[in-house]
């Protein structure tokens, strides 16, 4: 317990705050010299500090990222994460016609799947069929989508002149919530997924991992429908009962999981 509330020693928080405090000193520099070319730094900055802090904190806990080899982590990254967010986006605008409408709860059963396909994708090769390896891989698929989503706020901020200070602020809230929101989100179906198919020896459709995905899709739009939709103010507050119900099911979902050695490299 005591080391619980002693959490700024652990390094999660140390990133987190480093990340912050660099993203921030970017924008202050570009405001006080002009220099518009540290914007995407700013801002890659700011996006990353709360994913990443989860990530480190969930390695911390059962070594997650020994479970895959570091370069096929590093193109679900960046692949990963662009193709859930190429099929987010181009989705999301066929079926939610206005963010402020009832149309954004329709967002968990867009974004959640898109997110899906690239893990899915290698589980389909065979490989890396194990359930730490399954939450490792959704995991940083998630990350690279939530990190250039969140930049893409930005951006849009930006453009609706609400200037680089209003943009970090979008960055700041967007990093204290998304690692309680897609990060989990994803995790939560690849802990169940790969769990199963760990134990069948390949990818099948089994009834707990439907129910897994159905509970992040509608954690997703409850989330995303608690901050955008026009409801009373003390409502959005239920905000944080979804965020921690997220992360305490992917906490369940992934507590059996224990450190692995490292994998050997792959040929």
């Amino acid at each position: 317990m005591r080391d619980h509330l002693r959490f700024y020693r652990h390094r999660w928080f140390k990133a987190w705050i480093a990340m912050i405090v660099l993203s921030y000193s970017l924008i202050a520099m570009m405001q006080a010299a002009g220099n518009q070319a540290v914007m995407p730094a700013a801002f890659f900055y700011g996006a990353a500090a709360g994913p990443i802090a989860l990530l480190l904190a969930i390695h911390d806990r059962i070594h997650i990222a020994t479970s895959v080899p570091a370069m096929t982590l590093m193109g679900m990254f960046l692949f990963g994460g662009g193709v859930a967010l190429l099929l987010g986006g181009y989705f999301d605008s066929l079926f939610i016609s206005q963010k402020n409408s009832t149309s954004i709860l329709r967002v968990g059963w867009i974004e959640e799947p898109a997110k899906l396909v690239p893990p899915l994708a290698v589980a389909l090769t065979g490989r890396h069929l194990t359930k730490a390896a399954g939450v490792a891989l959704g995991l940083s698929c998630a990350t690279g989508f939530t990190i250039m989503e969140s930049m893409a706020y930005a951006w849009k901020s930006i453009a609706n002149n609400g200037g680089a200070v209003g943009a970090g602020t979008i960055l700041l809230l967007r990093g204290l919530s998304t690692p309680f929101s897609h990060l989990v989100w994803t995790g939560l179906v690849c802990a169940v997924a790969f769990g199963a198919w760990q134990i069948k020896g390949r990818a099948v459709v089994t009834i707990p991992i439907v129910a897994a995905f159905m509970t992040a899709a509608l954690l997703h739009s409850l989330s995303d429908g608690l901050l955008i939709l026009d409801i009373p103010q003390p409502a959005r507050l239920l905000f944080l009962v979804v965020a921690a119900a997220s992360y305490w099911l992917f906490h369940r979902a992934t507590r059996d999981l224990k450190p692995q050695a490292a994998p050997a490299p792959e040929p």
